[in-house]
């Protein structure tokens, strides 16, 4: 417990889902957590849930799409606690109407979607913390990959491609930013959220299909299976850690 204690934590796209199983493991932790989200009714109802617990938890609406508005909201956080320790890139839209789509059918629309609120978005919400990190000599970045992208899993264009630039500036970043006590890491999680339980409950030979191939044949619980390896990339005790892709999901990045 603690180990958290005294920290700063950003979250994006923390108001569900992998996000929001962060931000409560976080506050668990002794963090003061900012949630960065779109939705206003998911950031909302997460905030207030923390809070009825007792912890420090703020609410910002914010497109991390738009740089101006990450700008802005990294800013107030700074200024409210004074630091900012800890950056968790998790937000991420897709269309899923559209997902899988063939390379002859996948459009425009639905690559600017996955690029800019994914692989800019971590861009944008990096490059606005960074200075904080580097000014306290202290920092964890941690980023969102997928087998999707590692794998180069078929139909999955779109989505895949940012998901591997978003590993390659995690390498640049580590690099980067090593001397200055900043680590730089991916998780790539393979989780039971709630889009993967309405899945399951839609197609169930397909989700058997799916899992069956991976050494842990299911999909992890996002507080049990994924936060916990998020929950140690921030802590202290990952500090000799950068650069790392670290799979989350019953050994599907092995393939």
């Amino acid at each position: 417990m603690n180990r958290l204690e005294g920290r700063v934590a950003i979250i994006t796209g923390g108001g569900a889902g992998l996000g929001k199983a962060y931000a409560k493991v976080f506050c668990h932790e002794g963090a003061k957590v900012a949630i960065f989200e779109y939705s206003e009714q998911s950031g909302k109802a997460t905030e207030e849930e923390l809070r009825e617990q007792g912890y420090e938890v703020t609410f910002f609406k914010c497109d991390v799409s738009d740089e101006e508005v990450v700008r802005a909201a990294v800013k107030i956080v700074a200024e409210k606690y004074g630091q900012i320790d800890i950056l968790v890139n998790n937000a991420q839209a897709t269309d899923r109407n559209s997902l899988p789509t063939a390379v002859e059918d996948t459009t425009l629309e639905l690559m600017k979607l996955c690029w800019t609120t994914g692989a800019l978005g971590t861009f944008f919400c990096t490059k606005a913390v960074v200075p904080y990190m580097k000014r306290q000599e202290y920092g964890r970045i941690i980023n969102t990959g997928s087998a999707a992208g590692l794998n180069g899993l078929p139909t999955f264009t779109a989505y895949g491609s940012q998901k591997e630039a978003i590993r390659s500036m995690t390498k640049v970043w580590a690099r980067e930013l090593g001397n200055f006590g900043i680590t730089s890491n991916v998780i790539m999680p393979g989780a039971m959220t709630e889009a993967s339980k309405l899945w399951k409950e839609a197609d169930p030979a397909g989700y058997e299909e799916a899992v069956k191939p991976q050494p842990i044949p299911r999909l992890g619980d996002p507080e049990t299976d994924i936060a916990p390896l998020v929950l140690f990339l921030a802590s202290e005790e990952a500090r000799f850690i950068t650069g790392q892709t670290i799979g989350a999901d019953g050994g599907t990045s092995m393939y």
